[in-house]
């Protein structure tokens, strides 16, 4: 009888198990700056070259981004990597960024190539700076599609 009821058990936890849903692992805030900062980007990359045409600096201005910023696009991409790691594996990943190029492939709403332009410098100005390309993302008010829940802060009491 006891043999029974182990496997009973057993039977049941791995039933529950493969029955319940994979939660995602929630977004922490440097994860959600991370992929702030990839929605920028990748804005600026799809607009550049859709802007070629009208404005072949802006590929080329792009390019000297991408290159003087590397070590934090770096960063933003191993934080993001994690993240998707986590919650969905690497081709959950490559889904996300994917999905970031294609809504700004028809463009970025309201906002023209010299926009562009303007946002390309200001992400240049910026110098290579994580920080700084944060910032820029929060003041140009991107909010990138996010699957999942952002994670809950403690908030620790002052007395």
């Amino acid at each position: 009888m006891k043999h029974q009821l182990k496997q009973f058990v057993v039977a049941l936890t791995l039933g529950t198990a493969l029955t319940t849903p994979v939660q995602a692992a929630c977004w922490s805030e440097a994860a959600v700056s991370a992929a702030k900062v990839r929605d920028l980007e990748t804005m600026l990359m799809v607009s550049s070259l859709r802007c070629k045409a009208a404005n072949n600096a802006l590929l080329t201005q792009y390019n000297r981004f991408v290159r003087d910023s590397r070590t934090a696009l770096t960063a933003v991409n191993d934080t993001l990597r994690s993240q998707f790691v986590n919650s969905g594996g690497l081709n959950a990943y490559d889904r996300y960024v994917t999905a970031i190029a294609n809504r700004y492939g028809a463009g970025a709403e309201g906002l023209s190539c010299n926009d562009m332009t303007s946002i390309l410098s200001a992400a240049e100005a910026a110098g290579g700076s994580l920080a700084g390309l944060t910032r820029l993302a929060n003041d140009a008010g991107v909010e990138p599609k996010l699957a999942g829940t952002r994670c809950s802060r403690a908030i620790a009491a002052v007395k």
